[in-house]
């Protein structure tokens, strides 16, 4: 047997504790292989999303290998602690030091090759499926089978690549210990963790500052800081404030003392201790994935929301109303409709935007009470109260906090106006405007130097915003129309106004959702299965350890029972404890970014969507190494 053979052999002899190293590690081949084979269709650059899902899978390439490359470094240093007492075996029978490494190296790189090849062919048997999918998120009627060779040759070059850096860096690792230390390997007895009081109240302050400056304004500072306190937080819980609160439970002897619980107890203080990092990666990793789940999810809710809240499928934004050329684009627009058979009715509204100091010196336009009155009418006929001089009635969407205000000062000239009525409109798409009588308007609009904004809004009853459109409805295709017209018309220079369609806008954001969540959901599988995998090696790095605490309990009586109950309990803590904490940060970071971006609506339910899906994942790893686990643990009872 040659030394490569030696390799080989000890690669099945330890299929145990590598399959999950290589379960994941080919599964983050598949990703990056199946992300590249979208980048290379020649088809994807046809459609506009198609350019655009091209970026954002570029972009996630690099997540998948950065996050691959600090998963394979993490779980060989794991490998190296767990293979001491080998080493040991091997240096007794006359192994150097050099002919260790060599053989750790050849390991790597056999297990980095079988993932790479089983990634790879993963990928070309799931391809139908996944560019199934893809076309309808890319937006064409079909993706068809191609031979990706530039996917297959970036994807092999770069995870060679990846092994065998690592593979190089992992030799700096192992360091010339004594045979003695070797054989010990992990069966010295661990000292006490130590918990340093000033690091958990540290933890506590930080969790409060984080928190405090949630409820201020959302600058990009106070997010940097936010962020920093929160990591700096999460990693001494972890690593003081849980370790202390255990060590309060052994303290606490009706709780201790009671059945099995100072089994447990006992064992997972270090098993809390010796994860923290791991802890803090898989809190920090979740904690985004489900806020960034959550983001999507509301920004979905908030797209469908805008759409049904528009009664305007048309709205021409006049940006040159001193001259003409706007009203020959109304006119081509009626044209075009009209040849539609559709049936219309126009309303025109002007505004002129100001500052008002009651409302944080926000932008708010300010509308005359009789084009106002107008727009009602057509819409739901309610009537509002006549508006004297130096009146004003304050408008708001049910999203917005009303203007809470009994006057409105203007920011430019001074002027004040009475607010004698406050309504919830669910039509007005900016939020929030001001409504004056139309000599106050007159007066404030002679005095403004700004612009006055013109905007033209087509109602049309056939089509409806009480149902979601399709890609297929008449609305759609008449508005894509139309829009192109005029981005052809503004292309050769004549940008006289801006026209949105509310049909193509919905698409348009839908289909960027629906990207995000396509490339979302392989990134968050990677975390998830990683995450498990991360629990997986250090459960099976400790398993002998175990094993032989275990052996000695029995032989003074543990039960099969009460063997699986403790285990059980550390089981469950090492892969939920993280996820509580994820879950909580998520929560709350979520609610902080609602109270600055109004329009996120209800995010809760979004964000329990994210962590659900992550708890269900991380249920099914659960009980499949749970019963792995304990299958190992009953070999040995008496």
């Amino acid at each position: 047997m040659n030394f490569r053979q030696f390799a080989f052999n000890n690669v099945k002899r330890n299929i145990r504790a590598y399959s999950a190293y290589f379960l994941s590690s080919s599964f983050a081949v598949m990703i990056f292989f199946t992300y590249a084979m979208f980048i290379f269709h020649p088809d994807m650059t046809k459609t506009q999303m198609g350019r655009r899902t091209q970026i954002g899978m570029g972009a996630a390439e690099y997540v998948v290998f950065i996050f691959s490359f600090l998963f394979v470094l993490y779980s060989i240093s794991a490998f190296l602690k767990a293979r001491k007492k080998e080493f040991g075996l091997l240096t007794i029978l006359g192994s150097e030091g050099r002919q260790l490494k060599r053989l750790i190296f050849l390991e790597n790189m056999i297990i980095g090759s079988l993932s790479i090849i089983a990634g790879i062919a993963c990928g070309m048997v799931l391809s139908k499926a996944f560019l199934y999918f893809g076309a309808g998120v890319v937006g064409v009627k079909e993706l068809p089978i191609y031979l990706p060779w530039k996917a297959m040759g970036l994807t092999t070059v770069a995870f060679l690549t990846l092994f065998l850096v690592i593979s190089a860096l992992t030799l700096f690792f192992v360091r010339q210990n004594r045979v003695i230390e070797l054989l010990q390997g992990g069966m010295k007895p661990k000292p006490e963790p130590k918990v340093s009081i000033w690091l958990c109240l540290l933890s506590v302050g930080c969790f409060i500052s984080a928190f405090y400056l949630m409820k201020q304004p959302l600058s990009q500072s106070n997010m940097m800081y936010i962020l920093a306190l929160g990591l700096i937080a999460t990693y001494f819980f972890f690593t003081q404030i849980s370790v202390w609160t255990i060590r309060l439970c052994k303290r606490n002897r009706s709780f201790s003392w009671r059945g099995t619980n100072l089994l447990w107890v006992s064992e997972i203080g270090y098993k809390i201790k010796d994860n923290a990092r791991i802890f803090f990666m898989i809190t920090v990793v979740t904690a985004m994935s489900c806020t960034v789940i959550g983001i999507v999810l509301s920004m979905d809710q908030m797209n469908k929301r805008a759409f049904s809240e528009n009664p305007f499928a048309l709205t021409y934004t006049v940006m040159n109303e001193k001259g003409e050329n706007w009203k020959k684009e109304i006119d081509k627009i009626d044209q075009e409709l009209k040849s539609a058979n559709v049936k219309f009715e126009k309303i025109q509204q002007a505004s002129i935007g100001s500052q008002f100091r009651e409302a944080q010196d926000r932008y708010l336009p300010i509308m005359k009470q009789s084009e106002y009155q107008h727009r009602v009418d057509k819409l739901n006929g309610k009537k509002i109260p006549t508006l004297k001089t130096g009146e004003a009635l304050a408008i708001s969407h049910p999203s917005i906090n009303k203007l809470n205000a009994k006057q409105l000062t203007l920011h430019d000239g001074g002027e004040v106006l009475q607010v004698v009525g406050q309504f919830v409109e669910k039509s007005i798409q900016g939020g929030s405007l001001v409504v004056v009588s139309d000599e106050t308007y007159t007066q404030l609009k002679a005095s403004r130097k700004e612009k006055e904004d013109v905007e033209i809004s087509y109602l049309i009853p056939d089509w409806s915003n009480k149902e979601l459109p399709n890609s297929n409805s008449t609305e759609v295709k008449i508005g894509k129309k139309l829009i192109d017209l005029h981005d052809q018309a503004t292309t050769s220079g004549e940008e006289n106004g801006f026209l949105s369609s509310r049909a193509d806008s919905y698409l348009m954001v839908k289909q960027s959702n629906s990207m995000l969540v396509f490339i979302g959901i392989f990134l968050a599988a990677i975390f998830s299965l990683s995450s498990a995998s991360f629990l997986y090696f250090k459960l099976f790095t400790d398993l002998n350890q175990d094993q032989h605490i275990i052996h000695g309990l029995s032989k003074v009586g543990l039960s099969s029972k009460e063997m699986k109950r403790s285990a059980t309990i550390q089981i469950a803590a090492l892969f939920f404890i993280p996820m509580f904490v994820a879950a909580l940060e998520a929560i709350i970071g979520l609610e902080a970014l609602k109270g600055t971006f109004a329009d996120l609506g209800n995010t809760f339910l979004p964000t329990m969507t994210g962590i659900g899906a992550f708890f269900f994942m991380q249920f099914i790893y659960f009980f499949i190494v749970r019963a792995h686990y304990l299958s190992q643990l009953k070999r040995v009872m008496v």
